[in-house]
């Protein structure tokens, strides 16, 4: 079972950031009981407080996750480095002959989307979009991201991601931001973008999946 520390880490972690009232309204606890779990986690190093003003003026402090409070969560670098491991055994010399330094990472995060593909398209196979979004929702969060999905108006999808398992490596290498992308874009079936990344500073990374105008909504 969780704690109560832990809930309210997940929450300023969704939320991007809250103060004592959005705290304590979300979990039904006493402001007092609330700053002193916040002052905790301050201690803790896993929150940051700073001043921001409200509606009415009056100043109020919002707490946001530290670096350190972001580790908190699942990450799966091991999963990132188990792939690569994978694939680069596999590479063969003129695969990879000539090509620039930039080239062979592209190669190489291709290969390990391909993997990825084959290891959940038996999941996605003869569903229509709807079923397809729920089920890559389902995949991210045993991954261990916080993805929640929602429809968008007609036959248009949204799929918002808290956590980034890769945050680290992603925040240095943007290519794993596309490749997670392209990734799910073949798993949907359908052209995926992403309006926004946690790497960019972003509380989520959310993914627009629209059916095409001549689709059959079934998986390719």
């Amino acid at each position: 079972m969780q704690s109560t520390k832990d809930n309210i880490l997940a929450y300023l972690k969704r939320s991007g950031g809250a103060g004592v009232e959005a705290v304590a309204s979300e979990f039904g606890l006493a402001r007092m009981t609330v700053r002193q779990h916040l002052s905790g986690l301050e201690r803790d190093r896993l929150v940051i407080s700073r001043e921001e003003r409200g509606r009415t003026g009056r100043p109020h402090l919002l707490f946001t996750l530290t670096d350190e409070g972001e580790e908190r969560f699942p990450k799966r670098y091991d999963r990132l480095a188990d792939l690569a491991l994978q694939e680069v055994a596999l590479l063969a010399a003129d695969e990879i002959a000539g090509l620039e330094p930039e080239e062979k990472k592209r190669l190489l995060l291709r290969k390990m989307a391909e993997r990825v593909y084959r290891e959940h398209e038996p999941r996605v196979r003869d569903k229509d979009l709807k079923e397809r979004v729920a089920i890559v929702a389902d995949i991210l969060r045993r991954e261990g991201g916080f993805a929640e999905w929602r429809a968008e108006g007609q036959q248009q999808y949204e799929i918002v991601d808290y956590n980034c398992v890769y945050r680290r490596v992603a925040d240095s290498h943007r290519d794993v931001c596309e490749w997670h992308l392209s990734l799910l874009g073949k798993l949907l079936g359908q052209d995926t973008r992403c309006d926004q990344f946690i790497s960019q500073g972003a509380d989520s990374c959310r993914f627009i999946v629209k059916a095409d105008a001549t689709s059959d909504d079934k998986a390719k």
